[in-house]
């Protein structure tokens, strides 16, 4: 009875651990097998960040809503970053990967967009702001079309892209000497959700470059966050915007 019900389960099990370590776990009772821990752990980090992902932009949205002001923030760090998340979703969509794998890039790009719009909508710069909804989403998927050649070159290029759009907002903050309207809780998010994707591609990817990449946005969001802490209690002068 107990094997029926194992072996109906282990499609869902299978989201988590591979048919080996269901029956280590489950058939043989080794539950402290370091390898399978390993793995599920690695795997419910990875759904985990897709899942936070939804939210993790929603603080700095709400904050920016709220004051009515986009203070501190660099259009050329959402610019950069947009650009490489749109690779990122354009390459993995095109290669047809689990969406587990990459979801949160797609989720993080719907946010982006909004975050854009806000900007342009605080600078008045009217134009943009009714074309970026409409221009994002059509750029991301004409790129999927591309030959894997291209997106594997464009995905490669967005590495140091991003990095720079970490360094941009660093910059931007100490020449400030404040952290205008970033939101803490995004940042934090963010430094928490790099810490997580650290783990889940030394278990799981074994490809250099993507671990020099994630490694290389966490340490940049770890000066973020500790930027956070030094600025703590400075705050931005109201008519003051980037």
């Amino acid at each position: 009875m107990y094997l029926e019900i194992i072996q109906a389960i282990t499609p869902l099990l299978l989201i988590f651990m591979t048919e080996e370590c269901v029956d280590i776990i489950f058939v043989k009772f080794d539950i402290l097998h370091a390898e399978c821990l390993k793995l599920i752990i690695s795997k419910g980090l990875g759904y985990a960040i897709v899942a936070g992902s939804m939210f993790v932009k929603l603080p700095q949205i709400l904050k920016i809503h709220g004051s009515g002001s986009i203070a501190g923030l660099s259009l050329a760090t959402f610019a950069l970053e947009t650009f490489c998340v749109i690779m990122n979703v354009s390459y993995n969509y095109a290669q047809a990967l689990p969406f587990s794998t990459w979801g949160e890039s797609f989720f993080i790009l719907l946010q982006l967009i909004v975050l854009l719009s806000q900007y342009f909508h605080y600078t008045s710069s009217k134009l943009l702001l009714l074309t970026t909804p409409v221009l994002v989403p059509a750029l991301t998927w004409t790129l999927t079309t591309l030959p894997h050649q291209y997106l594997a070159l464009g995905l490669t290029a967005s590495i140091p892209l991003m990095a720079l759009s970490k360094i941009l907002q660093i910059w931007s903050n100490f020449q400030n000497g404040h952290t205008g309207q970033l939101s803490f809780i995004t940042n934090l998010m963010n430094f928490l959700g790099t810490l997580a994707r650290l783990f889940t591609v030394i278990q799981e990817v074994d490809d250099s470059l993507i671990l020099f990449n994630i490694f290389t946005v966490f340490i940049l969001n770890t000066v973020i966050v500790l930027q956070f802490l030094v600025y703590w209690n400075v705050q931005p002068p109201k008519e003051k915007s980037n």
